[in-house]
């Protein structure tokens, strides 16, 4: 596309990818150019006004087809029929034939894969899995399409590895199938390390996680890969095992992350950078924005469910290839820490793969990326009691992860869904309307659960009239949430505060009062479950829970039970 922008005789070409904007010098009759110079006020003011509409005019064509103005992430989707097929699909799209090296592990249990990612990375292919007792026929196809020099077989039972080794008796004769079998967990990581390490010379670092959980091992893994670090094991709660410290002898480093836990390395002059969080999924975050400090492409990004450990398994060394960075998420809604740095980093992502997750979680992942201006600019639409949509699904797996429990999780804003969305609404302090809005979405995306304000130990329950909630606390941790309705003065009284414990309970209804937990044994004060739970207080002095939540309440709650209400 060309145009031509007059402005006394002078013009500017200008290149807009693959648009060209031509602002230049147009030809004009001799007589033109003859043209007296001197001009009217008016024909300055004229012509100064259509220079400035050309400027304005270019500039808007600049912004519209500039590359990447505003452009949608490429997604990719990867779920196989089975992990195995997952894996091998991961391989199909990575790695072409003629590979160095494969490495397999076992698709049923975790421990002596952990390692497996910076190998596999080491000799440019994939981690492929198989049947703890027997080869898996796409595995071993694939293996063939790929026709590597190598392949390690990472913790395999022997009879596996014979059937390796029969099935690529060429390759087997000319030693390259390697068995990595350690005595343990923690040996085969040591073995696997210095494979790496003769694969790649020189290992400037490595990387430290728990060896008695596999979320930590595999978000790290891309990075490891990265860095060409090989990644070591340890008990989440110390001390740092024999086979471990002998690998750092052997490696000789002193430098690297420990990841997933505050384990203690005990090395003399040693510069280890801890990386831990919440949990696994703030982990994950925190090892994602560590990935990009690293030189990552934080471009690319691939999100797998934590809640097991096939897939992401494979994705290591899939997004090792050009850096791509992974997240973790669980396996019905993404978790606060990475929906935050989802919402973060969505200008600028390029490509979003979905390794082995569900419609449901893509959609939510979508709904978060083409969300412009989260969190605080969320304009999802808003939804009440009877809408039914993807939207009201996510809402209720937030609530549920919250703690707040809106019943079944079918996408469906029911009556429970409702009472559920007015005890978030109570204990963030938002208007309490049962609806959401934008201000009631942008409070979901970056809420945590609800904290208890007693300290102490085993279950209790707390009631705040303030903000008209009863918290059902285990161990310290809030787990339930839920909306009630204590007493009014205008219809009886305000229900008293204090520290009270179970002294009876009834499991079915007792005159107006549905399974009620009484908190003393003269007059009537009690927890009961109650058709009309309003937002503000509106009981005689009880505490009214929704019925629904008095049937998964009452189980809970002993004879004895300590109630703080204030």
């Amino acid at each position: 596309m060309s145009v031509c922008l007059l402005s006394g005789g002078n013009s500017v070409s200008l290149e807009t990818g693959a648009r060209r904007v031509v602002w230049g010098r147009c030809d004009r009759s001799k007589r033109a150019r003859r043209a007296p110079a001197r001009k009217t006020a008016a024909e300055v003011t004229i012509r100064a006004a259509l220079f400035c509409l050309c400027l304005v005019a270019v500039l808007v064509v600049m912004f519209v087809f500039s590359p990447g103005a505003d452009a949608a992430p490429e997604y990719d989707k990867t779920t196989g029929a089975d992990r195995y097929q997952t894996a091998v699909q991961l391989s199909q799209k990575g790695f072409a034939p003629g590979v160095e090296g494969v490495v397999i592990a076992t698709g049923e249990n975790y421990p002596d894969a952990l390692s497996a990612g910076p190998l596999a990375a080491a000799y440019g292919g994939p981690v492929l899995l198989t049947h703890s007792a027997t080869l898996d026929e796409s595995t071993k196809a694939e293996i063939m399409r790929l026709r590597p020099n190598k392949v390690f077989a990472v913790g395999l039972q022997p009879q596996v590895v014979a059937q390796l080794r029969a099935a690529f008796p060429e390759m087997d004769a000319a030693g390259g199938v390697v068995a990595l079998v350690g005595t343990d967990r923690y040996d085969t990581a040591r073995m696997v390390a210095l494979e790496v390490q003769k694969r790649v010379g020189e290992v400037s670092g490595v990387v430290i996680v728990p060896g008695d959980s596999f979320a930590d091992a595999l978000t790290v893994a891309p990075l490891a890969a990265f860095k060409g670090w090989p990644i070591l094991l340890t008990p989440g709660a110390g001390p740092l095992p024999a086979a471990t410290t002998e690998a750092l002898s052997s490696l000789g480093v002193r430098t690297g992350f420990v990841v997933g836990t505050w384990v203690d390395v005990a090395i003399a002059d040693s510069n280890f950078t801890y990386v831990v969080g919440t949990d696994r999924y703030h982990t994950s975050s925190k090892v994602a924005e560590l990935a990009i400090a690293e030189g990552m492409y934080h471009q690319a990004l691939a999100l797998t469910t934590g809640d097991d450990f096939p897939d992401a398994l494979a994705a290591g060394p899939y997004l090792a290839r050009e850096g791509g960075v992974l997240l973790l998420t669980r396996s019905i809604t993404v978790p606060t820490q990475v929906g935050s740095f989802v919402v973060d980093k969505a200008e600028s992502l390029a490509r979003v793969s979905f390794i082995g997750l569900s419609p449901q979680l893509i959609a939510q992942v979508k709904l978060l990326l083409t969300s412009p201006g989260l969190p605080t600019d969320f304009t999802f639409a808003t939804v009440a009691q009877g809408s039914g949509s993807v939207e009201v699904l996510w809402l209720e797996q937030r609530l549920t992860e919250l703690t707040y429990r809106p019943g079944p999780m079918d996408g469906v804003f029911d009556h429970r869904t409702r009472q559920a969305v007015l005890a978030f609404q109570k204990w963030e302090g938002l208007p309490r309307d049962g609806v959401v809005g934008p201000a009631t979405w942008s409070r979901l995306l970056t809420a945590t659960p609800p904290f208890p304000r007693v300290k102490g130990s085993g279950s209790w329950v707390e009631v705040d009239k303030a903000k008209q909630v009863l918290l059902y606390v285990e161990a310290g941790v809030v787990a339930r949430t839920l909306a009630v309705s204590t007493g009014s003065a205008a219809v009886g009284m305000i229900t008293p505060s204090g520290t009270y414990n179970i002294t009876r309970r009834s499991n079915q209804w007792d005159g107006p009062r549905y399974k009620p937990l009484y908190l003393r044994n003269f007059g009537v004060l009690a927890i009961h479950g109650y058709p009309s739970v309003p937002v503000w207080p509106a009981s005689h002095g009880c505490v009214r829970v929704p019925t629904w939540d008095m049937d998964e309440l009452f189980p809970l709650i002993l004879v004895g039970a300590r109630v703080h209400i204030y």
